[in-house]
This record gives structure tokens, C-alpha cells and sequence, in this order.
């Protein structure tokens, strides 16, 4: 299964690793209604969640369990599950 991957900040990749954040906040935007549906619709299946802090080769990157999302106020939910890789640098 493919993998969802977001890039965050520092304060937030942080947060997740921690434990404290178990929701990640999207706004709903044609570039992330495509990540998350296919061309017809459907939710597009991940196993797991990427998060990388910031665009350098070399950034900070962990591994998370994905738990779906849900749509509210104009905004994708996306459910951040345990930590399956914690986190490294590639």
C-alpha cells in the first residue's frame, strides 16, 4: 500500500512524536482532496503516514500509522495513529 506523505514543521513533527498530536490538519484545497481521493471519488488506501520536518534531503522523518480522516469545517482530519518507525534522518 502507498504511503501518505506530509511534510511539517518542527514544532508539529515534534508534537506528533511526543504523542500530544493525533490529528493533522489539512485544508480542504484541490492538492489534498487529490492526496487523499482517487480520480472517482474514492478515498485512496494508505497504510501509514510519512511525516518529514521540512523539504532539506536530509530532514527529520517518522514513520506513523494511518487511521483514515474525516472532513470538518472545511478541513480534511487526518488520524494519526502509533508510531511505527520513530524518527531518523534518510
Amino acid at each position: 500500500m502507498p504511503t501518505l506523505k506530509i511534510v511539517i514543521k518542527a514544532e508539529w513533527f515534534d508534537e506528533i512524536a511526543s504523542g500530544k498530536k493525533t490529528i493533522e490538519y489539512r485544508d480542504v484545497t484541490p492538492f489534498w482532496t487529490s492526496r487523499l481521493f482517487d480520480e472517482n471519488g474514492k478515498r485512496r488506501a494508505y497504510e501509514k503516514i510519512e511525516f518529514i520536518n521540512g523539504y532539506n534531503t536530509d530532514a527529520r522523518r517518522m514513520i506513523v500509522e494511518y487511521l483514515g480522516f474525516t472532513t470538518r469545517n472545511n478541513t480534511y482530519c487526518i488520524k494519526v495513529g502509533k508510531i511505527l518507525r520513530k524518527p531518523f534522518r534518510k
